[in-house]
């Protein structure tokens, strides 16, 4: 075979390591959500990237045989070519014929390194991390030709590992993990904001959600001291001019003792009753039910409380003390931040925000990453 053809194959098998790796880098970055939408457009490409997805380890199977032989053909067949050349250069010189073949065989295997390395291994890599979706979806039909080719090898490869990684302990998986724990969405959130993916809007609305989990009642209600509350003995009028004067479209409703809460009445309800029903006590239905929860309950579960029930308020009570008032306003201010309406009097802690900021920082502490202001 001619040096020329030689090197050319050379070249050829180069190329094929590079596809090789970027076929394994790009199955294990693209995001799996992305390749879904393409594949549900009709894409070819997306749907065999999709498979190699859900079938990691034989597609890296199949990736780690290409490149090893692709290795194993550079150094026997290129390497003596090359190592040649340079030992008929160094032969022209004065030097004894032993160093000049020891310095052609280095100098052989530091170029074909070079090559292999950059052009077989950086910058396929390189690619592969920068648009992982789009070079899974352009070179997943190829690499699915070649393991249906080199199936049986690749069979024997994957028995093997599932093998070693059993030895050690390690039940392995055929594609990657896609769940994510609340502190890790926390700080992926801040790393897309830093990283200028999301807005500001955007920031503050996934970061709120993350921290609503952690919430506890207490943080988000609000206080006895207030409250607006009416004996059960007032009138509609009485009633009225209390909602009124406080600028609150609701008001609680108390029975004799001071933390037996009957419900609660709402503004509209107050404005329908008739002219003549309104110098009366307050009329049978008018005053609706409050659910009643704990201060240390979560937020989540009074959220899943009141869609269950339908009703969106709920008064706060421990061993029968009235601590406070939550309504659903409350809960989702601690997601989105602070709803402003004409009776605000002022700005409320974004707590939401908070809570979610801290649990992201302390994952990153964790995780031995660098704090940063998402902000910034």
């Amino acid at each position: 075979m001619s040096p020329l053809l030689i090197l050319l194959l050379g070249i050829v098998l180069i190329l094929a390591n590079g596809f090789f790796v970027a076929v394994e880098f790009s199955l294990m970055a693209a995001r799996r959500g992305l390749i879904e939408e393409r594949a549900e457009a009709g894409s070819v490409g997306a749907r065999r990237a999709l498979d190699g997805m859900r079938n990691l380890n034989v597609q890296l199977a199949a990736s780690q045989l290409g490149i090893s032989v692709v290795s194993l053909m550079l150094g026997w067949l290129i390497e003596p070519v090359v190592g040649s050349a340079f030992e008929s250069l160094f032969g022209l010189t004065a030097l004894p014929e032993s160093v000049s073949n020891a310095l052609g065989l280095a100098i052989g295997l530091i170029i074909i390194a070079l090559v292999h390395m950059v052009v077989g291994e950086m910058v396929p890599k390189s690619l592969a991390l920068s648009a992982p979706e789009a070079v899974a979806i352009a070179l997943a039909p190829v690499h699915r030709l070649v393991v249906g080719l080199v199936r049986p090898a690749v069979a024997g490869l994957y028995w093997l590992a599932r093998i070693g990684t059993r030895l050690v302990g390690v039940e392995p998986a055929d594609e990657l993990a896609q769940a994510h724990t609340a502190p890790e969405l926390a700080v992926m959130v801040a790393e897309s904001r830093a990283g200028g993916e999301l807005q500001l809007t955007e920031h503050e609305l996934l970061v709120g959600a993350l921290g609503f989990l952690q919430i506890q009642v207490s943080e988000v209600m609000a206080p006895r001291q207030h409250l607006v509350t009416v004996p059960n003995t007032a009138t509609v009028a009485q009633a009225e001019e209390l909602v009124h004067q406080s600028g609150h479209s609701r008001v609680l409703v108390l029975g004799a003792a001071p933390d037996q809460v009957t419900g609660f009445l709402h503004a509209k309800d107050l404005i329908a009753v008739s002219p003549e029903l309104r110098s009366g006590l307050l009329p049978p239905g008018i005053v609706r039910v409050a659910l009643s929860v704990k201060s240390d309950d979560r937020l989540e579960d009074l959220m899943q409380k009141m869609r269950r029930t339908r009703r969106h308020v709920a008064v706060v009570m421990d061993h029968g003390q009235l601590l406070g008032l939550v309504t659903l306003e409350d809960i989702l201010e601690a997601i989105v931040g602070e709803i402003s309406d004409e009776s605000d009097g002022g700005p409320r802690v974004q707590r939401g925000l908070r809570e979610a900021d801290r649990e992201g920082e302390a994952y990153r502490r964790e995780a031995g990453q660098t704090s940063g202001d998402a902000d910034q």
